[in-house]
């Protein structure tokens, strides 16, 4: 039965990207690889393997489509921001000159309560 709910559901992305919505309904696509920067979004998007169960994973692994409710737009769009900054640096050489990441002072609140939230 499981398999059969997994077939309904499609994903409304393209392959390989994730989709991010806020609260007020800004949307935000983004590579998979660049979204799982956060633990908290790449626990979302695991399907549990060996489980015959309807919990055998969260629905946004099936759609590759996360909401958060208590998450504005702009926010969500720092957020990513940071997710694409996080990527393209994680790996670079003490050598490299690491670019400072810079947001808004009016945001610092909200943008660190989502970080917290999505352990980024």
């Amino acid at each position: 039965m499981a398999d059969a709910r997994r077939n309904e559901q499609q994903p409304n992305t393209e392959p390989g990207t994730v989709k991010l919505t806020s609260g007020d309904g800004f949307s935000f696509i983004v590579p998979k690889g660049v979204a799982e920067h956060s633990p908290t979004i790449r626990n979302m998007l695991q399907v549990s393997r060996g489980s015959s169960s309807d919990a055998a994973g969260f629905t946004e692994a099936l759609t590759n489509e996360i909401r958060f409710p208590e998450i504005k737009g702009g926010v969500l769009e720092k957020v990513c921001q940071y997710l694409i900054y996080k990527h393209r640096y994680v790996n670079s050489p003490a050598a490299e000159s690491v670019p400072e990441f810079k947001f808004d002072l009016e945001l610092v609140l909200e943008v660190l309560t989502a970080a917290d939230y999505l352990d980024c």
